[in-house]
């Protein structure tokens, strides 16, 4: 039991730290943020535009209230967030599947040609129109696991593996129109 109440305190200073520090990253001037290392800058231009999306409505509605520059970034990290979390399947089943349509520009726009041409190749192969993906809307994990295995996405999956990592090619992307954030 203490042990658990340790973690959980533990877990309780992390978060605190982190919502400070993401309430900090919303402060920071032009030049602050140019002087921000890689790492850094990314936490702090996600957590800019994240604050954006909310305050212009949640991370789907919100969307068109962003720059291009923050679209482009937040719809090609969050891609990558949610397939390095539970794979491509996640991307549709999730909230995140009303992205699809443009995530090939995006991820085309910072460099990750290999990763649109992937993308884009699944869907096609498959017979799936990003433009109508409520089919994947679940409601149980039954549901979800059978959305899983009715499409290929583990060798999508193997596949995006191999390719470089999309973070990477975000942040010079970011810095290159730091004045959009």
């Amino acid at each position: 039991m203490f042990k658990t109440l340790k973690m959980i305190v533990k877990y309780s200073r992390m978060k605190k730290e982190d919502d400070k520090r993401r309430r900090r990253y919303l402060k920071l001037s032009r030049e602050e943020l140019e002087a921000l290392p890689d790492a850094a800058l990314f936490d702090a231009l996600t957590a800019r535009t994240e604050a954006k999306l909310i305050k212009a409505g949640g991370f789907i509605d919100g969307i068109d209230s962003l720059s291009d520059a923050e679209k482009v970034f937040y719809i090609a990290s969050y891609y990558e967030m949610e397939v390095n979390n539970g794979g491509l399947c996640q991307f549709f089943v999730n909230s995140s599947r009303m992205l699809a349509p443009r995530l090939p520009g995006c991820l085309r726009e910072i460099g990750a040609d290999e990763h649109a041409k992937l993308f884009e190749t699944f869907v096609a192969d498959n017979g799936i129109d990003v433009n109508e993906l409520s089919s994947f809307a679940v409601d149980s994990y039954e549901e979800y696991e059978a959305r899983c295995e009715s499409y290929p996405f583990d060798d999508f999956d193997d596949k995006f593996y191999e390719l470089d990592a999309i973070t990477d090619l975000l942040t010079p992307y970011a810095r290159e129109h730091i004045s959009e954030f």
